[in-house]
């Protein structure tokens, strides 16, 4: 059998054609220094593509360069996690039922909708959760911080909606949830669940489509997927009512993984992530876009898994010092969970919230 060449890419990889990518895409700065190179992707360790990523000098942002060109970045995205609905198990009254009826009355309480779990365990999960800060943390970005938006309406549109499992949280907590995504596998996997899903991106959506304002818009682990962030936030602002949340997490690219790991870190994501913004980059795009309000808002507990997942993507490469990443991993994931929970840029996600402004915002 001949082994698989693996070379950089540079005029082309294994899906297709690429393009190069001159200037940050957060920021347009030229000045770059090499944050990695020969990444390969997570999903297919020993594949042929190797790719080359770079750290702007101006705003620290993250990015590749060459990246897969517009028709034929699909098919980095063959055997992604989105094409599959999640399966619920069967749950007995367990330790585990218990600890989920103490989360749904949290959930219930913090984000102010009925739930059966309005009992004395969910009473009880309330008080817990609200005194054991990384956890409250963790639960409040799992209802991506909804609260947040009052009373004033309960539609949200969720970019990237992948499997759905947003879209099914927001349903239970007394939200009208519609999914956007450009998969068409990940529309598919929501539908066949009965959740009104489309196909697209935020530039596909128009008037005639949704033809209210959204009372808030959310991107977990969207942006970073995009070539052009900043045309992102702009559509977004047009489908906001005024004072309708934008709400966003992504990997940090400047947090301990992306430091300790350098190569060998999850959250690259070669070659679906495009361009992972730091926090002032994102600051910074949100303020031209027209936003305001904004604030990054701690994480908690979260880490853990992102780090034995760069761990194990570090076994795969050479050396002694991707020995040590693979080894020290747990601690890393320890130590970020605990500057998650005390500082809002201490973790392997930043979350940030914006608001569109009162005034009416022209829909176009």
């Amino acid at each position: 059998m001949t082994p698989t060449v693996r070379e950089p890419v540079e005029a082309a990889w294994s899906g297709g054609n690429v393009e190069h990518v001159p200037s940050c895409p957060a920021c347009s700065s030229t000045i770059r220094t090499l944050h990695a190179a020969r990444v390969f992707d997570h999903l297919d360790p020993i594949g042929s593509d190797l790719w080359t990523v770079w750290r702007c000098a101006t705003c620290r942002s993250i990015y590749p360069d060459p990246r897969p060109s517009d028709d034929s970045i699909g098919r980095a995205y063959s055997h992604y996690y989105t094409h599959h609905a999640e399966i619920q198990p069967r749950r007995a009254m367990s330790l585990r039922h218990l600890g989920m009826s103490m989360v749904a009355g949290y959930m219930s309480r913090r984000f102010g909708y009925a739930s059966k779990s309005r009992s004395v365990l969910g009473f009880l999960g309330f008080i817990v959760f609200s005194a054991l800060e990384p956890l409250r943390l963790k639960l409040d970005y799992h209802g991506r911080h909804l609260f947040l938006v009052g009373d004033n309406g309960r539609r949200v549109l969720d970019v990237g909606a992948g499997n759905g499992e947003f879209l099914k949280r927001a349903g239970s907590m007394g939200w009208f949830a519609t999914g956007l995504d450009p998969d068409a596998a990940a529309v598919m996997a929501c539908q066949k669940q009965g959740l009104d899903a489309r196909f697209g991106s935020i530039e596909d959506v128009d008037d005639r489509d949704f033809p209210a304002a959204f009372d808030a818009i959310t991107l977990r682990h969207s942006i970073e997927h995009v070539p052009s962030p900043q045309a992102d936030l702009l559509q977004c602002l047009t489908k906001l009512r005024p004072g309708g949340m934008l709400w966003l997490a992504w990997p940090n690219p400047r947090g301990p993984g992306a430091t300790v790991f350098g190569p060998a870190w999850r959250g690259l994501e070669m070659p679906r992530h495009l361009c992972i913004p730091s926090e002032a980059a994102m600051r910074h795009m949100l303020e031209d876009a027209g936003y305001v309000s904004i604030r990054t808002i701690r994480r908690g507990h979260h880490a853990r898994s992102f780090a034995r997942g760069s761990g194990l993507i570090a076994s795969y490469r050479p050396g002694a010092a991707n020995r040590i990443r693979r080894a020290i991993a747990g601690i890393v994931g320890h130590l970020a969970d605990v500057a998650a929970t005390f500082h809002a840029r201490g973790g392997e996600e930043l979350v940030m919230v914006a608001f569109a402004p009162e005034e009416n915002v022209t829909r176009g």
